[in-house]
């Protein structure tokens, strides 16, 4: 058989009639009925392995057609009607012409990439109007999903003669050798890269060796899935790609990435692009897939940092550390750790570990019940009940093929005076849900360069989304002064400054309606809330100046027993005579202290007029006092 006509060989030759790289990849207008065609094509459905199939001069000619365009592609599947436009000339008469494709699939030399349709001899057994519904059927499914050949076929045309059925059907042992396979996948499918297989098509006809290496590609992936599939075990890489519903693309970026990493390689966008790509134009399309915005980069599978300004390409890439480790491994990563990788680097942002309770929280006590009753959907019992009632359902996300519970979106808003235990309240909220507080100050979001400041709001959401996703128990997003941007929008005069203050409130509003886990944003001026703002919150409290009761507790809390003094100190006196918020308690004494140990030594004890001295000067610099006063008097 080793001196006989290659089939493929023949296949390829008949399908470069239909390609012509000179009119820009464009269909050739060939007439289908040129001896020269018929012969070549009868030659082809005449060969020994093919004459079985009984194809006729439209199958075979579809049949090269796809088998060249496989080729040229380098691995990507085939759109079918572009591959029956190559016959009939244009893709709105293609459609009238389904059902040549419908009876190449029944016969096992084409299935569909995103939904199998499997083949099958259905004349045997079903009626012909029956038949006919299913070919119907059939091929409104091919006008959804793409072509490729069946894995059988491409087997007969290679002509090897080892035993294929058993080497598919043997389950994987263990994580490595499946990945070992991947692996060599990816070698197999680095051979095949576009800039040497774009000058072969453009500069002469398409070798064996070049069809072989294609070939071989194909053959050990379809080897990987049907391994796969009579596999029990399920690998962490599996896992990955079905809960993020990773396409073959983003799949084949991934094991790449996770290769190169084992081999202690660093690879760049160009590399990845090269991979994946068949020419100039897909590999300008393709960099959606390592874009900021793309699948992997938004749930931190992969991560990018950018080349400095004298190195020739762009974009470094690399898998995240706890995903390479868990594909390996098969061991998790902590959520701190998931944590500390995501925020690596990022200043606009600090983790906090919540020390206050809830029951420390000096609030009135209608402030708290409703704060209780707001976080009541994180209880198992209310999730529950709730779940049952159907108010979940937009909690609810489809990743692979179960449904995977999200956290429930819960956003509050704190509005009051500086001081009056916004940020306290935060702490204590998140220590209550056992979680940990994520803080930003939005006043960090500014920036004087055009379009950073954009970028700074979607990172603050990004990187909270993919935190969200990627831990078991993700922190609560604290806002802190988010005033400026939960104001009321300005009017559009035209100006700059107009465009891009809206420009900003409109991402926190498409980010608020989106939001998964618990967010909560403070401000000192709610009269100046936006409408459409207070509408996105679902929680808002007004934390008003403590009152007496309030103000003792204060008191209590931030005048521990442990200082010198501070039992004989009379916090009714104070409470009754200075009306001052939490916050400025908290300077005063630690104030007050400081003086007294510089005073006196370490021997010495806190007084009563100690903490008056500073009361004073407090209520005296208040912003908005008739008294104020500013700096240090002698």
């Amino acid at each position: 058989m080793s001196n006989a006509i290659k089939p493929h060989t023949l296949l390829l030759k008949l399908g470069q009639y239909f390609y012509n790289p000179e009119d820009n990849q464009e269909i050739s207008k060939i007439d289908i009925h040129t001896p020269s065609i018929i012969q070549l094509s009868k030659k082809v459905s005449s060969l020994s392995i093919l004459k079985p199939f009984k194809f006729n001069h439209i199958d075979t000619l579809l049949i090269s057609c796809a088998w060249f365009e496989t080729i040229k592609d380098g691995m990507r599947c085939i759109d079918p009607l572009d591959l029956l436009a190559r016959i009939y000339k244009n893709r709105s008469d293609s459609v009238d012409h389904l059902d040549k494709l419908v009876s190449l699939v029944e016969r096992n030399i084409f299935y569909s990439q995103k939904k199998r349709i499997r083949g099958t001899d259905i004349s045997s057994f079903i009626s012909s109007s029956e038949k006919e519904k299913l070919v119907s059927v059939l091929k409104s499914t091919l006008l959804e999903y793409d072509l490729s050949f069946h894995r059988s076929f491409i087997k007969l045309l290679m002509e090897e003669e080892e035993n294929i059925r058993g080497e598919f059907n043997k389950p994987y042992k263990d994580n490595k050798e499946y990945l070992s396979d991947w692996f060599q996948y990816i070698e197999n499918l680095d051979d095949c890269r576009f800039n040497d297989y774009q000058n072969n098509m453009l500069n002469s006809e398409l070798g064996e060796s070049e069809a072989n290496d294609l070939l071989k590609a194909i053959e050990w992936r379809d080897r990987i899935l049907s391994r796969t599939a009579v596999t029990e075990q399920v690998f962490p890489l599996q896992d990955i790609i079905e809960e993020y519903q990773l396409d073959e693309t983003e799949a084949t970026i991934l094991i790449y990435l996770v290769k190169e990493d084992m081999d202690d390689n660093r690879a760049d966008s160009d590399d990845v692009l090269q991979l994946i790509s068949r020419n100039q134009h897909e590999k300008y399309q393709n960099r959606a897939y390592i874009s900021d915005d793309s699948k992997l980069v938004k749930n931190g599978l992969i991560e990018t940092s950018e080349f400095s300004f004298f190195k020739s390409k762009g974009t470094d890439l690399r898998i995240a550390p706890d995903i390479v480790r868990h594909i390996i491994l098969k061991s998790p990563a902590t959520d701190e750790e998931r944590l500390k990788q995501i925020l690596k680097g990022d200043n606009l942002f600090t983790i906090l570990a919540p020390k206050q309770t809830f029951d420390e929280l000096i609030l009135p006590n209608e402030m708290k019940k409703t704060i209780r009753y707001g976080l009541g959907q994180y209880e198992q019992n209310v999730d529950s009940v709730l779940t049952d009632w159907g108010l979940y359902d937009s909690s609810m996300e489809v990743i692979g093929k179960a449904k995977k519970q999200m956290e429930p979106g819960m956003l509050m808003l704190f509005a009051g005076p500086p001081g009056t235990g916004k940020t306290f309240a935060a702490g204590a909220i998140a220590k209550a849900l056992g979680k940990n507080l994520l803080v930003t100050d939005v006043s960090k979001v500014q920036s004087m360069w055009v379009g950073q400041s954009e970028k700074n709001v979607r990172r603050i959401f990004t990187v909270f989304e993919r935190i969200v996703r990627r831990t078991e128990n993700p922190p609560v997003l604290l806002l802190n002064e988010a005033d400026q941007f939960l104001s009321r929008r300005l009017k559009d005069t035209g100006s700059s400054v107009d465009v891009m203050f809206n420009s900003l409130q409109n991402l926190f509003l498409e980010a608020f309606e989106k939001l998964r886990g618990v967010l909560i944003a403070t401000t000192n001026m709610k009269e100046n809330l936006d409408t459409a703002f207070s509408r996105r919150f679902h929680l808002k409290l007004d934390f008003p100046i403590p009152g007496k009761n309030e103000r003792k507790s204060l008191w209590k809390l931030h005048l521990p027993d442990s200082i010198p003094g501070a039992k004989e100190i009379d916090i009714n006196y104070l409470s009754s005579l200075y009306k001052i918020t939490g916050g400025q308690i908290a300077i005063i004494v630690k104030n007050a202290a400081t003086e007294a140990v510089f005073r006196k030594g370490k021997n010495t004890i806190l007084t009563l007029d100690d903490l008056m001295k500073y009361c004073d000067i407090e209520t005296a610099s208040m912003f908005g006092s008739s008294n104020m006063k500013i700096g240090f008097e002698a």
